[in-house]
């Protein structure tokens, strides 16, 4: 059974919370008062929606596979949704303030004009303060929902440079500057037609990658497979293979990640990176060599 924490993490990365209205009662005649109804939503491609089967599995709700094109989307409504979001609101990092003002928002009857007014501003208000430390399921949750790994392959020595991204709107980043503040790396701002749009990007030497991943790699779902594999070639500690292992994390990444697919063996895909360790040729003269020599000959002059 999925945790809480990561239910929080999937619903701060690739989930909603919404205020749905209906008539106060059957004879009510005033089209501007209506009471409030909680809606819950996530979505995810289709062909890696084995997440939103798990969540199922933990709170219920209806599941609509290939809606909106190829996505599949879990909703949840009503009492059911309002007790879920009651239960994982102290996990959320992003959506936590917006929780308490939509359960508050949905207890009386509300003028529509009024409200929609007072939920649109207080979507954008931060949830602070940030906490100290992420915890490991939420973000195995909200890496699942938001995270990119991704591989360059260096211009001289063709080894691998493994790289995450989390892309975010401006008034969603709390989750990015956590992690930045946990684990460093840069944050970019920049605008993508009338939206404001952060971007966290932390490159992963080996000694980063065992400490990233290895914090919560093992309650990842639909990229487990990913970042098992990078910390498996950092374990190596190189990546000296850079074709090969910009290849296998192209091919781990449009593997189905469906409910009853066959899951990929991590360890078989791990022997086939070769261990090469870099020897220097014949003149190779390192950098501390080089500087030293240029140090011998300033003391001659």
């Amino acid at each position: 059974m999925l945790s809480e924490k990561y239910i929080a993490g999937f619903l701060d990365s690739d989930g909603s919370i919404q205020v749905m209205w209906r008539p106060v009662d059957r004879g009510d005649t005033n089209p501007d008062i209506r009471r409030g109804y909680l809606s819950l939503d996530w979505s995810q491609k289709t062909c890696q929606d084995e997440v939103l089967f798990r969540i199922q599995e933990c709170i219920g709700g209806k599941l609509e596979t290939n809606v909106r094109g190829p996505y599949s989307r879990l909703r949840l409504f009503g009492s059911p949704a309002e007790m879920v979001l009651n239960r994982i609101k102290q996990h959320l990092v992003i959506k936590r303030h917006y929780a308490e003002i939509v359960l508050d928002a949905i207890r009386k009857p509300q003028s529509i004009e009024v409200i929609h007014a007072h939920l649109k501003a207080q979507r954008k208000v931060k949830s602070l303060p940030l906490p100290n430390y992420p915890s490991r399921k939420w973000l195995a949750g909200y890496f699942d929902g938001d995270g990119c790994i991704s591989v360059r392959i260096g211009k001289f020595r063709q080894s691998a440079q493994p790289a995450i991204e989390i892309v975010a709107s401006e008034f969603d980043s709390e989750g990015v500057e956590l992690l930045q503040k946990v684990f460093g790396g840069y944050i970019g701002r920049f605008n993508v037609g009338k939206s404001n749009i952060v971007k966290w990007t932390l490159t992963m030497p080996p000694s980063k990658a065992n400490h990233f991943f290895g914090q919560f790699s093992k309650y990842l779902i639909t990229k487990r497979e990913q970042a098992n594999f990078i910390l498996g070639c950092a374990r190596m500690g190189h990546y000296q293979d850079g074709k090969n292992i910009q290849r296998t994390l192209k091919q781990l990444k449009a593997q189905p990640h469906r409910l009853n697919e066959p899951k990929v063996d991590v360890s078989l895909l791990l022997q086939d990176v070769n261990d090469v360790r870099v020897t220097p040729g014949p003149g190779y003269t390192s950098r501390r060599e080089t500087k030293l020599m240029r140090q011998s000959d300033y003391s001659k002059e």
